[in-house]
């Protein structure tokens, strides 16, 4: 279950971020990397997800910020490139035509909800596997293979869909969307999908979802969806039936693991988000760190 395409939604309003994001889309925010290089957080997360494999990256983008990003990505600079720092700025730039072209855009023409953007790749997906990845998650590996690496080495060895997952104590869950799990024989870090609750909170229901042993523990969504292409079908039937204005993710999520099952890693990392300004100062200090 290798997938050929990763979606990337990046059409958010970013309202927690305002108002610098009047003038710079959250994904375009610039985070330091240990190399001395500025790249925006959109350009580490294609990086990471290109090195795994992934053929093609599809960025569902909002009319307002979509031509920024692509510009990013697409203009080539303007300097004179004679001078040793044009010959810096040369390099760089080759290095982003490159990221260019593995990238397509679809655009999302109203914050619809996450769900709703991801149905926008539906007409390049088709009925293929892809990867999900959230567009102001950074991620950072424990191990020599990346977050990302480790969904999609047990997508393929075991045919399914996989959701990467983190373990969160009781008292964080209701940030987090939360699986539950059926353990493996001679398993240590994949589990059978049960069940899934967007930002439960603390109930008779939601206990059923704790890790087995004698911690309160709960295995939360990472950030990192290796999704089968019929995952698409069941985003369309969540939207002809929702009474909502926007469309989320979760309700099709459970409809697939109850339908046709999938299992869980433990991503053996960590995440860095850039949602709130807490989190991008957290992340600019930390990012550089970590390699």
């Amino acid at each position: 279950m290798k997938p050929r395409y990763a979606i990337i939604p990046l059409a958010g309003l970013a309202s927690r971020l305002y108002p610098v994001t009047k003038i710079v889309p959250k994904a375009l925010l610039p985070i330091p990397g240990k190399d001395g290089s500025l790249r925006p957080a959109v350009d580490w997360i294609v990086r990471e997800a290109l090195d795994s494999g992934v053929e093609e990256i599809i960025l569902v983008v909002s009319p307002r910020d979509g031509e920024l990003i692509n510009r990013y990505f697409t203009e080539p600079p303007t300097e004179n490139l004679e001078t040793v720092a044009g010959k810096r700025i040369l390099n760089a730039w080759e290095e982003l035509r490159d990221l260019g072209d593995r990238l397509r855009y679809v655009y999302q023409q109203e914050p619809a909800g996450f769900g709703d953007a991801v149905l926008q790749a539906k007409e390049i997906v088709g009925s293929e596997t892809f990867v999900l990845l959230l567009g102001d998650h950074i991620y950072k590996s424990h191990s020599s293979i990346s977050c990302i690496q480790q969904v999609l080495n047990v997508g393929e060895e075991l045919g399914k869909g996989v959701l990467g997952v983190r373990r969160r104590n009781e008292s964080e869950i209701h940030q987090y969307g939360v699986v539950g799990v059926r353990s493996i024989p001679n398993e240590t870090n994949i589990y059978e999908l049960t069940d899934m609750q967007e930002k439960p909170s603390l109930n008779p229901e939601t206990a059923t979802l704790r890790i087995p042993g004698n911690k309160p523990q709960y295995f939360c969504v990472f950030g990192i969806y290796l999704l089968p292409g019929k995952f698409m079908e069941y985003l369309e039937n969540g939207k002809q039936q929702q009474n909502q204005e926007e469309l989320d993710l979760s309700t099709a999520l459970r409809s697939w693991i109850k339908t046709d099952g999938g299992f869980a890693c433990e991503v053996a990392g960590d995440f860095l988000d850039v949602g709130t300004p807490a989190n991008f100062r957290e992340t600019v200090i930390s990012f550089p760190e970590f390699f």
